[in-house]
């Protein structure tokens, strides 16, 4: 360093450097912790996630998040910042409170993800012939439906002589296990075709025409509480879908059906038609919406929330969002 430098200014003095470097140590890096970048990047992608729930959550459930983040987010308690979070949180509520709303939401979540993501539903039978291939099943655990029945079918062995209207019909039978007393006179009278359950106690039927049609028609009529019943091979596998899904949502504990007889019971036993029912038609529905919807449109309705979601998380001031995502992110 020369002199001439000095004066001309290029070079600084030891004052001048000396302010320099004092400033610089009193300088404040900015920079962003990871809890911070985090935050940054998990703003919730759809409105199950804003409200911290899955999709498969009930309305009791997506209605308590509700309240809990209105409470932190209302203009009485956040200011004037928490306005834009609460229309947010009141537009998403009525969606998802609204059934026939969700149900097109739900379509347009499933719709609108990658293919490599989507759920691929198990090809279902249409056939409805009184035989199909394989032995019983019994559920353990939840599964898709296939159109097959769980039992066993003998039909075609049935020797002629053994054969009446019902075979003629291809009628098939059912047992309504939560109104079986597991009186075992079923299994008394055909057990080719009935048997009692180790997992819960009641009768069922395991192969389909294992024994005569007189057999199987004196062990429906002699049933002591009416739970036995002839059926179409397509209500059968409907029927016997939902009653096994049931099993395994209630673990095989079933309520007494005799304490509903002597009004022990608050509400009735589990009614498996009123299950198949409701099942075929909540089929149904899915595939009419499925028909209607496209995934062009659904991917577009999906991106328009999710912009709106992101604009209203990107607006939230540091603190506010940390009161937030504790719920969201349950």
């Amino acid at each position: 360093m020369t002199l001439q430098n000095v004066k001309m200014g290029l070079m600084p003095t030891g004052d001048q450097k000396f302010r320099r470097d004092v400033s610089r140590s009193l300088e404040v890096p900015i920079h962003l912790d990871d809890e911070e970048v985090s935050l940054a990047k998990s703003a919730p992608k759809n409105l199950y996630e804003l409200f911290g729930t899955s999709a498969t959550a009930d309305e009791k459930d997506i209605k308590k998040k509700y309240y809990d983040l209105q409470k932190l987010c209302h203009p009485d308690v956040a200011g004037p910042e928490g306005e834009e979070m609460c229309i947010l949180l009141n537009d998403a509520w009525e969606l998802l409170s609204d059934p026939e709303k969700r149900k097109d939401y739900d379509a347009q979540i499933e719709l609108a993800k990658p293919a490599a993501l989507m759920k691929v539903a198990p090809e279902v039978s249409t056939d409805l012939a009184p035989t199909w291939k394989g032995a019983r099943k019994t559920l353990k655990h939840h599964s898709d439906y296939t159109g097959i029945p769980l039992s066993r079918s003998k039909w075609t062995q049935v020797p002629p002589e053994d054969r009446g209207e019902k075979h003629a019909q291809e009628k098939m039978v059912f047992v309504d296990e939560w109104a079986c007393i597991c009186c075992r006179n079923c299994c008394d009278v055909a057990p080719q075709t009935f048997c009692i359950q180790n997992d819960n106690g009641r009768a069922n039927v395991y192969t389909q025409w294992g024994n005569s049609e007189e057999y199987l028609d004196y062990a429906v009529a002699s049933c002591p509480v009416d739970c036995i019943y002839w059926v179409s091979r397509e209500e059968l596998q409907v029927l016997e879908y939902v009653t096994a899904e049931k099993m395994v949502e209630e673990k095989g504990q079933l309520p007494c059906p005799l304490s509903f007889m002597q009004g022990m019971l608050n509400e009735p036993p589990n009614d498996p038609f009123a299950e198949a029912n409701r099942f075929k038609a909540k089929r149904e529905e899915d595939e009419r919406r499925k028909q209607l919807a496209s995934k062009d449109d659904a991917t577009a309705k999906m991106e328009v929330w999710f912009q709106r979601i992101l604009k209203v998380f990107e607006n939230l001031s540091e603190k506010l969002r940390r009161s937030v995502m504790p719920y969201i992110q349950k």
